[in-house]
């Protein structure tokens, strides 16, 4: 890849790029770019999440850096029942299992705690001039499979950009029924038990909570975005 090329596989995240640099003056622009080189060597890059629900919590997210071979999930494909784990339980550990040995994996990290409403978390990751695309995940624990996530920007637009406010994605690996009896975060608890009904089959923008059941929209909503990721360049 060519310095200073961006390069964005998201169908949805290049609208907020271009937001993004609508706002930047000239000279902002260019100290960006300074600030994010694509140098041969590994670089440090600083992640922030935060969560911009309400009331759900966002289960401990997993980031992960690998080049155009690998992915964590891809919309319009069906989930891996790895990342079908994360996204109806909140458990990242057959995903962080599955990218570690993947040799287009660079580097993966998984969180320690979940991110409360409001609240926001800072992680460190490690890219270089082979894996440069940058993906992350987290459940909503008060839905069925909703998670918020990045599919595959490169660390170049990432840091070039900044800011990203990111949508929620359906996992389509269970049935929406809004059933507590199948939604793990509270006030319900019900990890590892997952609605029989057939799912979508495939990943979505999720549509929201509708209140068919248990889960309250005026509570569990989460509106246009699930959280936001901050970018930068150590």
């Amino acid at each position: 890849m060519m310095t200073g090329m961006i390069q964005i596989k998201s169908p949805i995240l290049p609208v907020l790029l271009g937001a993004a640099l609508l706002g930047m003056t000239a000279s902002s622009l260019t100290s960006k770019i300074d600030a994010s080189p694509n140098a041969p060597g590994p670089r440090l890059y600083e992640v922030t999440i935060t969560n911009l629900t309400s009331n759900q919590i966002i289960s401990p997210p997993i980031l992960a850096v690998h080049d155009g071979t690998a992915s964590m999930f891809q919309a319009g494909s069906a989930a891996s029942p790895e990342m079908a784990a994360l996204a109806e339980d909140g458990d990242s550990s057959g995903l962080a299992a599955m990218l570690s040995a993947n040799s287009g994996v660079l580097d993966v990290v998984t969180a320690a705690g979940g991110i409360a409403p409001g609240t926001s978390m800072t992680l460190t990751i490690q890219a270089d001039y082979a894996h440069h695309w940058f993906s992350c995940a987290g459940m909503l624990v008060t839905t069925n499979d909703a998670f918020v996530g990045i599919e595959s920007i490169t660390v170049d637009a990432m840091a070039l950009a900044g800011k990203f406010f990111i949508p929620t994605w359906d996992a389509g690996s269970e049935f929406n029924s809004e059933n507590g009896m199948y939604i793990p975060g509270p006030p319900f608890g019900n990890g590892g038990s997952h609605d029989p009904a057939a799912a979508e089959g495939f990943v979505h923008l999720h549509s929201g909570i509708h209140g068919i059941k248990d889960v309250l929209p005026e509570t569990y909503d989460w509106g246009s975005y699930g959280a936001m990721v901050e970018f930068k360049v150590l």
